[in-house]
């Protein structure tokens, strides 16, 4: 039934800003599917995280687009006002913040078509990123108190600690469906694993372009498509 297989990466075939486990690069390096990697994070760095997997990388949301062979389809960054406008919005936040930024793990990173903002540092220690806001209520409150309005762009919960700044026509449902869209395939036989598949998660938009499936994590990832692909 299912010919092309999208993935997020962080924590759904990888630990977050990690590379992916050999057992989950082996089934899926087995797989005779087309692979999709939907990330917030940069091409290449998708790449490292996927030990080279073989598969169509939708980076930055899917605004910086490559095929199997590494070729670019496209790439849409954001315009200069957008990222003026982000980083006020992210200014006010750190106004708020109960401790101080640690630069050294880069909290603010401009990728291009996207800019995350991680209060605790995009490249603090897993262990603790992980602690840090696991139920993403410490997010959703600094939302609560510095609301993001804007017309053109929005702000998504990604990974385990980021706000991901997007264009609101430009994310990973829009980009997923450009590229089904780009290669002629057909919608029926798409599936999306993600693990921010609930409101205001960076895989929600994916949500009615194509069949869904919700995961706790990468481990759960992987039993699940042991089970459908592999009985």
């Amino acid at each position: 039934m299912y010919k092309h297989l999208f993935f997020d990466m962080d924590q759904t075939i990888a630990p977050a800003r990690q590379p992916m486990l050999d057992h989950m690069h082996e089934l899926l390096l087995g797989l005779p599917h087309d692979i999709v990697i939907v990330s917030g994070q940069e091409v290449s760095k998708i790449g490292i995280q996927s030990k080279n997997l073989p598969s169509y990388t939708l980076g930055q949301n899917g605004n910086h687009a490559t095929d199997v062979d590494n070729n670019e389809l496209w790439n849409i960054p954001l315009d200069q006002h957008h990222k003026e406008e982000i980083l006020a919005h992210i200014e006010k936040i750190v106004g708020i913040l109960d401790h101080d930024l640690n630069h050294d793990w880069k909290p603010i990173e401009d990728r291009g078509a996207q800019i995350t903002f991680s209060p605790i540092g995009n490249i603090a220690p897993s262990e603790i990123k992980h602690v840090y806001d696991p139920d993403r209520k410490k997010r959703a409150h600094l939302l609560e108190q510095i609301p993001f309005e804007s017309e053109e762009l929005v702000v998504k919960f990604g990974g385990s600690t980021s706000f991901d700044y997007i264009h609101k026509k430009r994310h990973k449902g829009t980009n997923v469906e450009k590229l089904i869209n780009q290669l002629g395939w057909d919608k029926e036989a798409c599936i999306y694993f993600g693990d921010g598949l609930f409101p205001g998660g960076n895989d929600e938009d994916v949500i009615g372009v194509i069949e869904t499936v919700l995961v706790a994590d990468h481990h759960d990832t992987y039993e699940k498509l042991r089970v459908l692909f592999q009985r």
